[in-house]
């Protein structure tokens, strides 16, 4: 019975976190411009973990609320998820015949739920006109929780001594699972549709305090911090 308590933790604390948020959005003071925005684009890894995955979609929402004339304060989440790493057609090679060997089913995947507190500067002395349109530039910057799961698996077991190798033999399956700190630098720009809408673009560098464990007899070494960038493009409602 007291499992069953503790697996609840957890929840209540999520539940509690949301509780919070929701309560201090609604008593924002009406004199400030709020907003709601979803976002779609592309998370591009970089810097060591380009070597695991290639670009994924990502999916974000932000709310908003103007804390003056030039900056606001943003509560944003965001997911994507990295699938096919490379280590699913790398092979390794065997240190008792020196062959390569292929892991027929290896499978690695990487998912993301980052949560993110940011401020963005809207630069609106640096407007310019494209199209008929005016665009606003801006810069941000914030921190945030990185959550991450890694899991590895299907891989050849390669501290096998008994010619011939026995591909039936994996290694145990392996799961990452952390929060990690992390912070992150923006820039982009928006430009209004109407009264109420806006279209928003932008491209942000993240970095993330945690690691991948290293697969050397693939060719794969350890990465950290964890880096990567986001090309967003988003429709943001303000009221």
């Amino acid at each position: 019975m007291q499992r069953k308590n503790n697996q609840n933790h957890p929840i209540i604390k999520f539940i509690s976190t949301i509780f919070v948020l929701f309560t201090f959005i609604i008593a924002q003071s009406a004199d400030k411009t709020q907003s709601i925005s979803f976002y779609s684009g592309a998370s591009i890894p970089v810097l060591g973990l380009d070597n695991w995955y290639g670009s994924t979609p990502i999916y974000g929402i932000q709310y908003a609320f103007q804390e003056n004339d030039v900056t606001e304060i943003i509560f944003e989440f965001h997911y994507h998820k990295y699938n096919h790493g490379s280590i699913e057609d790398r092979k390794f090679k065997w240190i008792v015949d020196y062959n390569d060997y292929l892991s027929k089913e290896a499978n690695a995947h990487m998912i993301w739920n980052d949560f993110i507190l940011k401020s963005r500067k809207s630069l609106r002395d640096k407007t310019f006109t494209f199209s008929g349109k005016q665009f606003i530039p801006t810069l941000s910057y914030g921190i945030g929780f990185y959550n991450y799961t890694h899991r590895v698996k299907g891989l050849i077991y390669p501290g096998q001594y008994n010619p011939p190798l026995d591909e039936t033999k994996l290694m145990d399956p392996i799961t990452d699972r952390r929060v990690a700190w992390g912070g992150n630098l923006g820039i982009g720009g928006y430009t209004a549709i109407n009264e109420v809408i806006k279209l928003r673009i932008g491209l942000n560098y993240h970095a993330a305090i945690g690691y991948l464990r290293s697969f050397e007899d693939w060719g794969l070494f350890e990465v950290v911090p964890l880096q990567f960038l986001t090309f967003e493009l988003g429709i943001v409602y303000t009221y």
